[in-house]
């Protein structure tokens, strides 16, 4: 029987894939353990002055919307989980062009957070909930990620996650830790995720 051989230049895409994604596993976990203000902050100071914006004392309505660590985006070098995602990264839009990340924040939420907090909490789509094999694997978005329509997508106009939770198939998952990434290419843009076009744009206000 004959050996597989993998091309030098796909096995230094592969090496740095996983690199990449072992060290931003990592820094997920090390920032996890951090206290419950810290992980409740964002990153960078534009995401975090644009949570601290809402009055979570008088509202339960989670603002911002984003990927869980382990949902996937088409880039120009792959599939790459959302927790791994660097500004910089070529990700693929509607149109088929690679648009450049030009902005890139994580916003780190724990357990007492997430607890006193329950609109924080992703919602899970799973696989085929929205159409055929759409999205093509499980998904978990916050639920202010907008999705978008599609050929294969049910949904016949742009919905927050949180809006499908009423189908077959997509569920609000009680999490004791997570983080979402936010991210956009200057402007607003429809991102290939997982089979699934999701809206992407600069922060309001």
């Amino acid at each position: 029987m004959s050996k597989s051989v993998i091309q030098p230049d796909v096995q230094d895409t592969i090496n740095r894939v996983m690199e990449r994604f072992k060290t931003a596993r990592d820094e997920f976990q090390d920032t996890a353990s951090d206290s419950a203000q810290d992980a409740a902050n964002c990153n960078a100071q534009s995401a975090q002055d644009e949570a601290e914006d809402v009055p979570f004392e008088t509202s339960e309505v989670w603002p911002l919307p984003g990927l869980a660590p382990m949902t996937r985006v088409r880039t120009s070098f792959g599939d790459v989980h959302a927790v791994a995602l660097r500004k910089g990264d070529l990700v693929r839009t509607r149109s088929g062009e690679f648009k450049e990340i030009v902005w890139l924040n994580r916003v780190m939420l724990d357990e007492a957070f997430l607890a006193q907090k329950p609109d924080s909490n992703p919602v899970r789509i799973g696989a085929g909930a929205v159409g055929p094999s759409t999205p093509s694997a499980d998904i978990m978005v916050s639920p202010r990620q907008v999705l978008c329509p599609s050929a294969n997508s049910q949904v016949r106009e742009a919905r927050e996650a949180a809006d499908l939770e009423s189908r077959p198939g997509v569920t609000r998952r009680r999490e004791t830790g997570l983080s979402y990434t936010m991210f956009h290419v200057g402007g607003p843009a429809e991102v290939l995720c997982e089979g699934v076009y999701m809206l992407f744009e600069p922060p309001k206000g």
